[in-house]
Protein backbone atom coordinates (compact mmCIF):
# COMPACT_ATOMS: atom_id res chain seq x y z
CA UNK A 1 0.00 0.00 0.00
CA UNK A 2 2.71 2.16 0.60
CA UNK A 3 4.27 1.96 -2.93
CA UNK A 4 1.05 2.31 -4.20
CA UNK A 5 0.44 5.40 -2.44
CA UNK A 6 3.81 6.95 -3.31
CA UNK A 7 3.40 5.63 -6.84
CA UNK A 8 -0.37 8.00 -7.25
CA UNK A 9 1.96 11.16 -5.60
CA UNK A 10 3.88 10.78 -8.37
CA UNK A 11 1.40 11.99 -10.80
CA UNK A 12 2.10 15.28 -9.33
CA UNK A 13 6.23 15.39 -9.84
CA UNK A 14 8.02 17.38 -12.67
CA UNK A 15 7.47 15.16 -15.66
CA UNK A 16 9.51 14.32 -18.68
CA UNK A 17 7.48 13.38 -21.32
CA UNK A 18 8.71 10.68 -24.01
CA UNK A 19 8.59 13.12 -26.50
CA UNK A 20 4.45 13.76 -26.60
CA UNK A 21 2.01 16.26 -27.99
CA UNK A 22 0.40 18.22 -26.07
CA UNK A 23 -3.01 17.76 -27.67
CA UNK A 24 -5.71 20.16 -26.84
CA UNK A 25 -8.26 18.69 -24.24
CA UNK A 26 -6.64 14.87 -24.44
CA UNK A 27 -6.40 13.22 -20.88
CA UNK A 28 -2.72 13.70 -20.84
CA UNK A 29 -3.22 17.15 -21.47
CA UNK A 30 -4.80 17.38 -18.13
CA UNK A 31 -2.70 15.25 -15.88
CA UNK A 32 0.05 17.82 -17.29
CA UNK A 33 -1.42 20.85 -16.20
CA UNK A 34 -2.23 19.52 -12.97
CA UNK A 35 1.63 18.96 -12.95
CA UNK A 36 2.14 22.29 -13.75
CA UNK A 37 0.05 23.65 -11.32
CA UNK A 38 1.54 21.44 -8.21
CA UNK A 39 5.36 22.10 -9.10
CA UNK A 40 4.20 26.11 -9.02
CA UNK A 41 2.67 25.64 -6.20
CA UNK A 42 5.56 23.83 -4.28
CA UNK A 43 7.79 25.97 -5.41
CA UNK A 44 6.39 29.10 -4.60
CA UNK A 45 5.80 27.66 -0.93
CA UNK A 46 8.56 26.00 0.69
CA UNK A 47 9.81 24.88 3.69
CA UNK A 48 7.91 24.32 7.02
CA UNK A 49 6.83 27.81 8.01
CA UNK A 50 4.38 27.68 4.54
CA UNK A 51 3.07 24.07 5.45
CA UNK A 52 -0.35 25.14 5.57
CA UNK A 53 -0.71 27.70 2.59
CA UNK A 54 1.34 25.24 0.24
CA UNK A 55 -1.01 22.28 1.53
CA UNK A 56 -4.23 24.22 0.62
CA UNK A 57 -3.08 25.53 -2.41
CA UNK A 58 -2.20 21.63 -3.01
CA UNK A 59 -5.56 20.72 -2.65
CA UNK A 60 -7.33 22.82 -4.35
CA UNK A 61 -5.42 21.82 -7.50
CA UNK A 62 -5.74 18.34 -6.71
CA UNK A 63 -9.74 18.40 -6.46
CA UNK A 64 -10.89 18.95 -9.91
CA UNK A 65 -8.55 16.12 -11.28
CA UNK A 66 -9.64 13.38 -8.69
CA UNK A 67 -12.88 12.08 -8.92
CA UNK A 68 -12.75 11.32 -5.06
CA UNK A 69 -16.78 10.37 -5.69
CA UNK A 70 -16.48 7.98 -7.94
CA UNK A 71 -13.36 6.66 -6.17
CA UNK A 72 -15.47 6.06 -2.98
CA UNK A 73 -18.27 4.63 -4.57
CA UNK A 74 -15.95 1.57 -6.05
CA UNK A 75 -14.10 1.01 -3.16
CA UNK A 76 -17.35 -0.20 -1.19
CA UNK A 77 -18.13 -2.17 -4.56
CA UNK A 78 -21.88 -3.66 -3.40
CA UNK A 79 -21.88 -1.78 -0.09
CA UNK A 80 -22.47 1.11 -1.65
CA UNK A 81 -26.13 0.08 -2.37
CA UNK A 82 -26.76 -1.61 0.49
CA UNK A 83 -26.48 2.08 2.82
CA UNK A 84 -28.49 5.21 3.37
CA UNK A 85 -27.69 8.18 1.24
CA UNK A 86 -26.89 9.96 4.67
CA UNK A 87 -23.96 6.82 5.08
CA UNK A 88 -22.79 7.51 1.58
CA UNK A 89 -22.42 11.18 2.05
CA UNK A 90 -20.62 10.71 5.18
CA UNK A 91 -18.20 8.25 3.47
CA UNK A 92 -17.28 9.87 0.62
CA UNK A 93 -16.43 13.10 2.31
CA UNK A 94 -14.17 11.10 5.20
CA UNK A 95 -13.00 9.18 2.66
CA UNK A 96 -11.60 11.60 0.40
CA UNK A 97 -10.08 13.76 3.43
CA UNK A 98 -8.24 11.01 3.89
CA UNK A 99 -7.35 10.47 0.33
CA UNK A 100 -6.05 13.79 -0.24
CA UNK A 101 -4.29 14.12 3.02
CA UNK A 102 -2.32 10.81 1.93
CA UNK A 103 -1.44 12.43 -1.73
CA UNK A 104 -0.44 15.95 -0.19
CA UNK A 105 2.15 14.55 1.91
CA UNK A 106 3.66 12.76 -0.34
CA UNK A 107 3.67 15.02 -3.51
CA UNK A 108 6.07 17.27 -1.24
CA UNK A 109 8.82 14.52 -1.03
CA UNK A 110 8.97 14.22 -5.13
CA UNK A 111 11.73 15.57 -6.81
CA UNK A 112 11.44 16.43 -10.68
CA UNK A 113 12.53 13.67 -13.52
CA UNK A 114 11.06 10.44 -11.91
CA UNK A 115 8.02 9.71 -13.52
CA UNK A 116 8.13 9.52 -17.59
CA UNK A 117 4.17 9.57 -19.36
CA UNK A 118 4.79 6.70 -21.98
CA UNK A 119 0.99 6.46 -23.89
CA UNK A 120 -1.74 7.29 -23.71
CA UNK A 121 -4.64 4.70 -24.68
CA UNK A 122 -8.02 6.34 -25.42
CA UNK A 123 -11.44 4.76 -25.45
CA UNK A 124 -13.87 8.01 -25.17
CA UNK A 125 -15.03 8.54 -22.14
CA UNK A 126 -12.38 6.83 -20.85
CA UNK A 127 -8.56 6.73 -20.94
CA UNK A 128 -5.63 5.33 -19.40
CA UNK A 129 -2.40 7.25 -19.22
CA UNK A 130 0.33 4.94 -19.19
CA UNK A 131 3.63 6.25 -17.06
CA UNK A 132 7.22 5.06 -15.66
CA UNK A 133 8.53 6.00 -12.46
CA UNK A 134 12.11 6.05 -11.05
CA UNK A 135 11.98 5.22 -7.46
CA UNK A 136 15.14 3.81 -5.53
CA UNK A 137 16.82 2.73 -8.55
CA UNK A 138 13.97 0.76 -9.49
CA UNK A 139 12.08 1.19 -12.31
CA UNK A 140 7.97 0.19 -12.47
CA UNK A 141 4.63 1.00 -14.39
CA UNK A 142 1.76 3.25 -13.41
CA UNK A 143 -1.19 3.63 -15.15
CA UNK A 144 -3.79 6.32 -14.93
CA UNK A 145 -7.20 5.34 -15.61
CA UNK A 146 -9.53 8.45 -16.23
CA UNK A 147 -13.39 9.37 -16.98
CA UNK A 148 -14.06 12.15 -19.21
CA UNK A 149 -16.85 13.75 -17.37
CA UNK A 150 -18.94 17.08 -19.18
CA UNK A 151 -15.39 17.71 -21.00
CA UNK A 152 -13.39 17.26 -18.00
CA UNK A 153 -10.71 14.19 -17.34
CA UNK A 154 -10.65 12.63 -14.07
CA UNK A 155 -8.83 10.04 -12.37
CA UNK A 156 -11.21 7.07 -10.77
CA UNK A 157 -8.35 4.86 -10.65
CA UNK A 158 -4.50 4.46 -10.49
CA UNK A 159 -3.15 0.58 -11.19
CA UNK A 160 0.28 -0.22 -9.99
CA UNK A 161 1.78 -3.10 -11.07
CA UNK A 162 -1.54 -4.82 -11.92
CA UNK A 163 -2.58 -3.67 -8.12
CA UNK A 164 -5.75 -0.90 -8.73
CA UNK A 165 -5.86 1.07 -5.76
CA UNK A 166 -9.64 0.94 -5.64
CA UNK A 167 -9.67 -2.83 -5.32
CA UNK A 168 -6.87 -2.40 -2.55
CA UNK A 169 -9.42 -0.58 -0.59
CA UNK A 170 -12.33 -2.74 -1.01
CA UNK A 171 -10.83 -5.29 -0.32
CA UNK A 172 -9.39 -3.93 3.22
CA UNK A 173 -12.90 -2.17 3.40
CA UNK A 174 -14.74 -5.17 3.12
CA UNK A 175 -12.77 -7.33 5.64
CA UNK A 176 -13.20 -4.21 8.11
CA UNK A 177 -17.27 -4.13 7.56
CA UNK A 178 -17.56 -8.22 7.26
CA UNK A 179 -15.83 -8.06 11.05
CA UNK A 180 -17.35 -4.63 12.27
CA UNK A 181 -20.12 -3.61 10.00
CA UNK A 182 -20.11 -0.26 7.74
CA UNK A 183 -20.50 1.56 11.07
CA UNK A 184 -17.68 0.35 12.35
CA UNK A 185 -15.65 1.19 8.93
CA UNK A 186 -17.16 4.64 9.01
CA UNK A 187 -15.65 5.57 13.00
CA UNK A 188 -12.38 3.88 11.87
CA UNK A 189 -11.75 6.57 9.13
CA UNK A 190 -13.62 9.16 11.14
CA UNK A 191 -10.72 8.12 14.02
CA UNK A 192 -8.15 8.37 11.01
CA UNK A 193 -8.92 11.90 9.93
CA UNK A 194 -9.63 13.33 13.50
CA UNK A 195 -6.30 12.01 14.58
CA UNK A 196 -4.39 13.64 11.63
CA UNK A 197 -6.25 17.05 12.30
CA UNK A 198 -4.46 16.90 15.53
CA UNK A 199 -1.24 16.44 14.53
CA UNK A 200 -1.48 19.36 12.10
Amino acid sequence: MKVLFFAISLLFASVAFANLPAVENSALAAVKATIDDVVRIAELHRGEAQQKIRRVQLREAINPRFDFDEMAKRSLGAQWTQISQAEQKDFTEVFSELLARTYLSKVETVRPGQVSVDTERLDFPRSAVKTSVKHDGDTFPIEYRLMNIDGSWRIYDVIVENIGLVANYRNEFAGIIRKETFAGLLKKLHDKVSQGTQRR
